[in-house]
């Protein structure tokens, strides 16, 4: 067996019944094809700026994009880094490394950020859109998490039921998910996270088609 084809059997296999583990919403963004095996529709991509590894986020870029790779919505929130949690050393970091952003979200404080894409997230989970980010951990899951953490009541069981890895994805495409990867225009500069959930939407079609999971 060629290493490409031991991947796909692996996708097929860890896939197969993943619907069994999601709630209604989730379950409207995947069809089952005659095999029994998952093939999913429509999918959100998002990516957190954040103070630092384990710091508060001040921004967030999210891409909505259909099985061809289309754009259906696209936005970015920010608030001032300064708002945020973290270290003197990872601010230096931004100031050096994190790009101006010009949007018209701007967030007064890190929270509301945190609910403005809440909220966006709930309107896109009701329409069966899976969620997906790229090395989620510890920048992505911990913004979730914070999310979370602010209404604790209204939104235990909000979030998404898997989070969707696009490391694990290029995994099993034989694929080094740690790999600096080339960008097109629109998603220059990097470490704006609108520019770097372009790369990341585009990478996990091109990845999904690859192991047959696109319609």
């Amino acid at each position: 067996m060629t290493e490409h084809a031991a991947a796909d059997l692996c996708a097929v296999e860890l896939l197969r019944f993943v619907g069994k583990h999601l709630d209604n919403h989730e379950r409207q963004g995947m069809v089952s094809a005659k095999e029994g095996i998952v093939l999913m529709q429509n999918f959100m991509v998002f990516d957190v700026e954040s103070v630092g590894l384990h710091g508060e986020g001040f921004a967030v870029g999210y891409v909505v994009v259909n099985g061809d790779g289309e754009t259906l919505e696209e936005g970015l929130y920010i608030c001032d880094p300064d708002e945020a949690q973290g270290t003197p050393a990872n601010r230096r970091w931004i100031d050096n490394n994190v790009p101006a952003m010009n949007t018209p979200w701007v967030s007064r404080s890190p929270k509301e950020l945190r609910t403005e894409f809440w909220n966006l997230w709930q309107v896109w989970k009701k329409r069966g859109v899976t969620l997906w980010a790229d090395c989620a951990w510890p920048v992505e899951a911990r913004f979730l998490t914070q999310c979370t953490d602010d209404a604790p009541k209204a939104r235990e069981l909000g979030g998404p039921y898997p989070l969707h890895e696009i490391a694990t994805v290029a995994l099993l495409c034989g694929c080094d998910p740690l790999a600096t990867l080339d960008r097109l225009p629109n998603e220059l500069p990097a470490h704006n996270p609108l520019n770097d959930a372009r790369q990341s939407a585009r990478v996990l079609i091109a990845y999904l088609r690859r192991l047959g999971r696109i319609l």
